[in-house]
């Protein structure tokens, strides 16, 4: 049992050292790393799913537990960081898409008037 607590303490502290990562990426708009660390994020949910976590849980100590709560509460708040920080990015996004959408309209409307003259 304590090579299966020893396995589920390491891929949480791991998932929390690559949200973290993730996060500082995005708040440095380092999209290329940002990306690669999504295949290594992937890999370490699925194995979550994977995992009998649960029931290891409660055979783990009070320690343990409490470094478990630790690693998940930095994970979930380090995520939410990233999905506002994201959210943020992706309205600036559409907000830059739409003005240029604008300024490629109107530059239309300034050559028709240009042909006519």
């Amino acid at each position: 049992m304590a090579l299966n607590t020893n396995l589920l303490l390491e891929q949480y502290e791991q998932l929390n050292y690559v949200v973290e990562q993730m996060l500082i990426d995005t708040q440095k708009e380092d999209w290329e790393s940002l990306i690669s660390w999504q295949p290594k994020y992937h890999q370490l949910t699925e194995d979550f799913k994977l995992n009998e976590g649960l029931t290891v849980i409660e055979n783990m100590s009070i320690q343990q537990q409490d470094i478990m709560k630790m690693y998940f509460n930095n994970i979930i708040n380090n995520h939410q960081q990233l999905a506002q920080l994201m959210h943020v990015r992706r309205s600036e996004l559409s907000k830059l898409i739409g003005e240029q959408v604008d300024y490629q309209t109107k530059i239309g409307s300034y050559q028709k008037v240009a042909n006519l003259v």
